[in-house]
């Protein structure tokens, strides 16, 4: 027998015991196995005896990081990946706001504008991948996709940065588009802007509420509804073709 081949038995044998082990670990633990949520990850943090204010009905997804002083007002999601780190000077979002996944969003201590905070409003929408630094975004604004908004920028109310700009330091101001990198004015806002961003605001609220129920249970709670939806379904086909036969 090649050395291969023992290895490869030996490997098997390995994985065997393994799962015996987890098996009768699981059966000894009984429903205590699965009390624990599917992720583990610390999602608030303190940083320097400083805690993190959640409003009512917020959602932070399960791997986000909400670190030190960050305020995160009501109805607000904070999505996957996403980090709030507020460790250097204080993060304020406002409520009905919602920042993307894969999102960074920092303060500064100081810099080009020195010490500085991050501000972001009600109602307002940070795409996917974004970076915000030190910048104040004001209420129902919009940042698309991938932007990235630096130290002393600020987009005023109802201003919108389109997808992968970058915006350094300047000024968007209310009813204004601007795109581009460095990002400059394009055009002026419509109805038809402020009509999709309530509209992105809104469907995020729903999906939020969602995701929320979802992440908050159990693997026990997760598998007992798989399996009751399984048994309903299994019978409904099954009816269906009893059905079906005394045709």
């Amino acid at each position: 027998m090649s050395g291969r081949s023992i290895f490869g038995l030996f490997g098997e044998g390995l994985k065997s015991f393994g799962s015996s082990l987890h098996k009768t670990g699981c059966k000894m633990q009984g429903d205590y196995g699965y009390v624990e949520k599917l992720n583990r990850h610390t999602r608030i943090t303190p940083f320097n005896d400083t805690l993190p204010t959640l409003g009512k009905n917020s959602f932070i997804a399960p791997n986000a990081s909400v670190i030190g002083d960050v305020i995160v007002g009501d109805n607000s999601g904070i999505w996957y990946n996403t980090v709030l780190r507020g460790d250097v000077n204080s993060i304020h979002i406002g409520n009905n706001s919602f920042i993307g996944d894969r999102c960074v969003v920092h303060c500064a201590s100081d810099g080009p504008v020195g010490a500085q905070a991050t501000q972001i409003g009600d109602k307002v929408y940070v795409g996917p991948g974004s970076i915000i630094h030190a910048a104040t975004i004001q209420d129902e604004a919009y940042i698309g996709t991938g932007s990235i908004v630096l130290d002393g920028s600020v987009i005023q109310k109802n201003g919108f940065l389109e997808s992968g700009s970058l915006l350094t330091g300047k000024t968007v101001k209310t009813g204004e588009v601007w795109g581009g990198s460095p990002a400059k004015f394009i055009r002026a806002a419509t109805k038809e802007d402020e009509a999709r961003l309530e509209k992105i605001i809104s469907d995020n609220l729903n999906l939020s509420e969602q995701h929320e129920k979802q992440t908050s249970k159990s693997a026990k709670q997760l598998n007992d509804e798989l399996l009751i939806k399984y048994t309903e379904n299994r019978t409904k086909n099954e009816n269906v073709l009893n059905t079906q036969s005394q045709i």
